[in-house]
């Protein structure tokens, strides 16, 4: 018995291939679905399709091509790093249409042969659609070509559409400087977001259902920590629950617990990075004895401290005499001397003044002259 047959499934639901029939038609699927099929109705421009690893831009691209009414002929373009003829010759082999005879192909012969297939095309009522996969791996030149092949154009209508499907890359790529003209000619540019925590659940039933099985039994916790992991990618949702299927029935589990998560995502030897603190509750409860560490430190600093910091002669001279203040703060002074608190520095010797230099002008004398005081003399007859 191998473990599809214990889980009593008929095949893998989590295959890593963009299987059409597994297709979940999520909310922002769903939307970005309706927006390709306006913009191909709208017939101008370029789409742009972005979306980070696994987020399911194939798949999304394969609905597309399921959904494009007969009047469009396609080119899908699956390997993008060409060059501008080799990018238009995987044009003509995927439509079939002879190269020209001349060996190698000019550019200018390729784009004449091009255009006239374009035209007759019209004539049928028909259009071109090329279809670029993995768009951000294109060189620059190729996109400036792309371009370029968008100018084919009636009095009406265009003789041709593009879409190009890639990751986020492709988006920082058209935000060049030398990328404006192209971007002016992008009619929509969408991005294919992840699956929220309910989808993801909805997700996995759905392929369990495909597959044979209404539901296997989980916990919030294993819910939770699988959307921890996977952040609603599906393709690494795809590979953990696979890994995870394999190691239920290695331990022989009929239900997909944590623990058998846990295990799985551990078996795929992903390189861990290193965490400084393990849990919020660890994290917020270092900062907080970190906090009354420093704040005991400022209030009654230990001796090793006290020691080390060198404090300059005025704050000691200071701390002195407001220590003293405060012991004799409750005693009555009783002489003028201990109203005065001492000066931290001496106060310089006060510098002779040259002879006559110190009469300055007063209320009692205006001119500054040199008035003697007077002294009473022993008589008491005042100054003779």
């Amino acid at each position: 018995m191998n473990y599809l047959e214990f889980f009593g499934l008929q095949e893998d639901p989590f295959r890593m291939t963009p299987d059409r029939n597994y297709y979940f038609p999520t909310k922002g699927h769903a939307a970005l679905r309706e927006v390709i099929r306006y913009g191909l109705q709208g017939g101008d421009g370029f789409i742009i399709i972005s979306g980070e690893i696994g987020t399911g831009k194939t798949l999304m691209l394969r609905m597309m091509m399921d959904d494009l009414p007969d009047r469009y002929e396609t080119a899908l373009i699956l390997s993008p790093h060409l060059s501008r003829i080799e990018l238009l010759l995987a044009i003509f082999q995927d439509i079939g249409l002879p190269g020209p005879s001349a060996q190698p192909a000019s550019l200018d012969s390729l784009l004449r042969i091009l255009n006239e297939h374009l035209y007759a095309l019209a004539q049928q009522g028909k259009k071109l659609l090329i279809i670029i996969d993995e768009a951000q791996n294109l060189p620059d030149e190729s996109l400036e070509q792309l371009r370029l092949l968008s100018n084919f154009e009636t009095d009406t209508q265009k003789l041709l559409q593009i879409v190009l499907f890639g990751q986020p890359e492709l988006r920082d790529k058209l935000a060049q400087t030398n990328m404006r003209q192209l971007v002016q000619r992008v009619s929509i540019m969408e991005t294919l977001p992840p699956l929220s925590k309910q989808e993801m659940v909805s997700y996995i039933l759905h392929r369990f259902q495909k597959s044979g099985v209404y539901e296997m039994p989980r916990s919030f916790a294993t819910t939770d920590l699988l959307w921890r992991f996977t952040k609603g990618y599906p393709r690494l949702i795809n590979k953990t629950m696979s890994r995870a299927l394999l190691v239920a029935y290695a331990e022989k589990e009929t239900r997909i617990s944590r623990k058998i998560i846990r295990e799985a995502i551990g078996s795929f030897n992903a390189p861990k990075q290193g965490r400084l603190f393990p849990s919020p509750v660890l994290k917020w409860g270092t900062g907080f004895l970190l906090l009354l560490l420093l704040l005991w430190m400022i209030a009654l600093p230990p001796v090793w401290l006290a020691n080390t910091i060198t404090m300059p002669p005025w704050y000691t001279q200071a701390t002195s005499w407001l220590t003293h203040l405060a012991n004799d703060g409750r005693q009555t002074p009783t002489s003028p001397a201990q109203l005065t608190p001492p000066l931290p520095f001496p106060l310089p010797h006060p510098i002779p003044l040259p002879e006559g230099e110190g009469d300055m002008p007063s209320a009692e004398n205006p001119r500054g002259e040199n008035v003697s005081p007077i002294i009473p003399s022993p008589s008491g007859r005042g100054p003779g």
